[in-house]
């Protein structure tokens, strides 16, 4: 039975690609190849070729599958006589955070190696029509809506580092702004030679050359059997009963989906106590193996994946799509800050994920050679017994991401409201022992020194955006204005 289609995404254009395709006839996973495309650049701050990220993907009647294309360790860590690795400083408005970029930053991207991996196992339409509508954005240029001029505006001090990119995202040397048009003037090229080569063309051929030559020459890690041996992996995600329902949360290396599986272990554990949850969760469990073993005390069922200890957060975008047939996606991706090194030809840049030092907590560098990074990126899906998608959402918010998500899923299945209203919803966190929280929310604050009340609408509080099935079988989609989401159902 044929049933109404919805979307929810970080912007508009990317919203726009996703429906053209699904209008098309395409399904669910088309429209999210196409989308996640069309990201590099409608989201250039947070999306792109040398980037990674996974997708919970729904096929109607079946269980949903994890696909993991996130970013992944050299194989091997060569002496580097100078590296190509130094810090930025980035003002986020509550706090200036140092980052280290360059090549030597970079870990082997997955995005592409994603794309082509969902079209295999899912997709319907050929890929040179779910490329069309991005070749069509990157021949017109993209105008810069209010939420991308934040970002470029906040990372400005690495897009000036790389000079081939100098008149793209500035204009005589003053940063663009928003209502400015953005052009990638290779960006057409890039997609041309992905319609002639596709992803043997990216890993083994021209682009993986290019790479390992720059990154050998100029101080970088990344070598072509780097890119030669990636490999976007299918996983079984953690499945938890909730409500009811099933939840369906991402397997390692996302440290998210077993983050959230936590929460909502403890919220039951504190009945319902968020403030006692959060708490709990976040002083009790700061090592990726911390988090590991109470999993699985808490949900031995569960076979959870991790292979090592490095964590990513930052950077992140995420959509969702709904089709008529019932097929579902929910996509997150990052690339960090982003290196500052853009792929010669394609206006493609680089992800930074091994630049950062909460990755790396034994210091720079001291990462696992071949392994996954783990992320805190968790696309989210909750099915009923007919395997119904009920919930398909995600979020941006660094280590935040899984505590936002399970605020809004906790109030849309457990108060009478909307999804916009729950998405609405004023929200509170705990970070490093002070208590935030938005205006509206009324947290017990006795047992807190240090209190901060906002009292705008800020990203430090995630950007979830998400599609529902409500208990009538209508279908609600919503994008957290937050990040300035957009939704639409049709």
């Amino acid at each position: 039975m044929r049933q109404q289609q919805a979307i929810s995404a970080g912007h508009e254009k990317t919203l726009e690609v996703a429906k053209e395709i699904l209008l098309a006839g395409g399904n669910a996973f088309d429209a999210s190849i196409a989308a996640g495309l069309a990201m590099f650049i409608t989201e250039p701050c947070m999306a792109s070729a040398g980037a990674g990220g996974f997708a919970m993907c729904h096929k109607v009647g079946e269980a949903p599958v994890m696909l993991d294309f996130f970013a992944q360790t050299p194989q091997q860590k060569p002496e580097l006589d100078n590296r190509d690795f130094y810090p930025i400083h980035v003002n986020f408005g509550i706090e200036v955070e140092t980052f280290h970029v360059g090549l030597a930053s970079a870990a082997v991207p997955g995005t592409i190696a994603g794309l082509y991996a969902m079209h295999q196992k899912f997709g319907t339409l050929p890929m040179k029509e779910l490329i069309a509508p991005a070749m069509d954005l990157a021949r017109s240029g993209v105008v810069l809506n209010t939420f991308q001029s934040i970002d470029l505006e906040l990372l400005e001090v690495i897009f000036r580092v790389d000079p081939s990119v100098k008149d793209v995202f500035f204009t005589n040397g003053t940063l663009k702004k928003e209502g400015d048009l953005l052009h990638l003037p290779h960006f057409p090229d890039f997609l041309q030679f992905l319609i002639d080569e596709g992803e043997t063309g990216f890993y083994k051929g021209e682009i993986s050359n290019t790479i390992s030559n720059d990154s050998e020459n100029r101080g970088g890690y990344l070598r072509r059997n780097d890119f030669e041996n990636y490999r976007a992996k299918w996983r079984k995600p953690l499945n938890i009963p909730w409500h009811n329902q099933e939840l369906y949360l991402p397997n390692g290396p996302s440290l998210g989906g077993a983050i959230m599986a936590l929460i909502f272990g403890y919220l039951d554990i504190y009945e319902g106590d968020w403030l006692k949850t959060i708490s709990q969760v976040k002083n009790r469990y700061q090592h990726p193996r911390d988090i590991s073993k109470r999993l699985e005390t808490l949900h031995p069922e569960l076979d959870f994946h991790m292979e090592g200890p490095e964590v990513s957060t930052k950077g992140t975008s995420h959509f969702n799509v709904l089709d008529k047939w019932g097929n579902a996606v929910s996509y997150t991706t990052s690339m960090g800050e982003g290196s500052g090194y853009f792929i010669s030809g394609t206006d493609m840049q680089l992800n930074n994920m091994m630049g950062e030092s909460f990755l790396l907590p034994d210091g720079f560098h001291s990462w696992t050679p071949n392994v996954r990074l783990n992320s805190m990126m968790t696309p989210t899906m909750i099915l009923n017994s007919e395997r119904e998608l009920r919930y398909a959402g995600g979020s941006g918010g660094a280590g935040r991401i899984p505590f936002m998500i399970a605020q809004v899923i906790k109030t849309l299945f457990d108060e009478t409201l909307s999804l916009e209203e729950a998405t609405r919803k004023a929200r509170i966190h705990v970070q490093e022992d002070v208590l935030h929280f938005e205006k509206g929310a009324s947290p017990s604050v006795e047992n807190f020194e240090l209190i901060k009340e906002w009292d705008y609408e800020s990203l430090f509080f995630g950007g979830v955006h998400s599609i529902y099935r409500n208990d009538k079988g209508g279908i609600e989609a919503s994008g957290d204005s937050r990040r300035y989401g957009v939704a639409e159902v049709f």
